[in-house]
Formats: C-alpha cells, structure tokens, sequence
C-alpha cells in the first residue's frame, strides 16, 4: 500500500492543521524504523508490515499540486489506486475524530482533488482527521493556523489514532478499520474514556 500524508512543505506550515497528514506519516515511518528519501517531488519512505512492502510519500509540491507527486510514485512502483490512503485534515469533521472511506468526491479539499486528477481515478482510500471549523476565522487562516492550546493537548493522541487506522487497514482491510475507527470517538463520554484509558 502507498499511504500519502497530505500536507506544505517548510517550518512556516510545521504543525498546522493543514499538515496532519505530514504529521501521521512521519509517526507511522518513526513507528517502522523508517527513513525518508528524496524523490517523487517529496519524501518517500518504505517499511514492512504484514508480510508486505508498503510505502509513505509526504508530497513536496504544495497541497494544490499532491498529485503531481503522488501519480509518478504510484506508476513507477505500480501501486493500484484503490491500495493508496490519503491522510489528510477535513473541516467538516470535529477535532479529534477520523474517518475511512473509498472515493467519493473531494470535498472541497485541493490535495485530494489533485490527486484525483494526476491518477485519473479518485477510488483511493481516504484517512480523513477532523480539524472542526471556527466561525470566528477566515476558512484559509483556520486551515494554515497552528492548533490550539486546548488541542494540542490531544494532538498526539489524535495522530496515534490515526497511524492505527493506517495500520488496520493494511492488516485487516478497509471495511473492519472503518467499522473500529468511523465510530470511535463518539458522544458516549464513558466509551471515549475506557478507549482512552
């Protein structure tokens, strides 16, 4: 599997919600004695799970461009579309819960619609990490802003989170990852404590 952390290169971006993607790829490579390369118009990265290889590419192109790294890496090591994840952020979901699935449209999100685009198909697998919306900012500052006190408290909570279902899906497949973790941070208080504990 191609496992695509969406993301803007350079420290001005470091940890902003943009970047999540970024920030799951480089824990899952940590995770895998991983080391990044340059190629592909990014970092790639290769690691072994589950009796396979696997890849990590954190595209250098700017998140408008994705795909313009995304494709080229995808043909030369013959990835299928529908074995490639995208993690990236999504304002429409709440902070601190994800969510799977497999194609559909972009949703407004410029990273993916790249991809889509460079590949000819928009079947990937998609990791999506809730940044939430703030009415009191402009969409573009809230999306290139750093994260919160509040939450960055639970950032690395949130990005474990996300490296796990990275990791369910290629161990056991798209349908029982997005079963565990589309449900996973939920109203229920008392289940969110016992996941968290």
């Amino acid at each position: 599997m191609l496992i695509v952390g969406l993301g803007n290169p350079g420290e001005k971006y470091d940890r902003t919600r943009h970047n999540l993607g970024f920030l799951v790829a480089d824990k899952l490579a940590s995770e895998n004695s991983a080391s990044f390369s340059k190629g592909f118009k990014g970092e790639y990265a290769e690691f072994f799970m589950d009796g396979g290889k696997h890849y990590i590419l954190k595209p250098y192109t700017y998140m408008n461009l994705s795909g313009e790294s995304v494709q080229p890496l995808a043909a030369y090591y013959k990835i299928p579309v529908e074995d490639i994840i995208a993690v990236h952020d999504d304002l429409d979901i709440e902070f601190g819960r994800l969510k799977l699935k497999k194609g559909g449209n972009d949703g407004g999100h410029k990273g993916i619609r790249s991809m889509a685009q460079m590949l000819g198909d928009k079947d990937f697998i998609r990791l999506k990490m809730g940044i939430g919306k703030d009415g009191r900012r402009d969409t573009i500052g809230h999306v290139l802003g750093k994260f919160s006190p509040q939450e960055s408290e639970k950032l690395d909570e949130f990005i474990d989170i996300g490296v796990k279902a990275v990791v369910c899906c290629i161990k056991e497949g798209l349908r029982p990852a997005m079963n565990v973790f589309n449900t996973r941070k939920n109203a229920d208080k008392n289940v969110e404590n016992e996941q968290e504990g």
